[in-house]
């Protein structure tokens, strides 16, 4: 990073963490900075290649999405994930 500062993280902090569940997913908006860096940390864990499924993905910053099944694999084809 140009002058060696601190990263910033975007994202809308609401008051309570939410969960609402979809057809397709799980879908996840933290409601701390602490939640959203934990979230990014497990979406490399989840993800890894030798796990087709779960999948995780962050969309827009602070607001997850968790897909199973076959809709893990169609969330990793549209995202060009192998």
């Amino acid at each position: 990073m140009p002058g060696g500062g601190a990263m910033e993280i975007e994202f809308d902090v609401v008051a309570e963490p939410e969960a609402r569940m979809t057809e397709e997913c799980l879908e996840l908006t933290a409601g701390s900075p602490t939640e959203v860096m934990m979230l990014r940390s497990w979406i490399r864990r989840v993800n890894g290649s030798s796990n087709p499924q779960p999948f995780l993905v962050e969309d827009p910053p602070g607001q997850f999405r968790l897909y199973v099944g076959e809709a893990a694999e169609r969330a990793r084809t549209r995202t060009g994930v192998q």
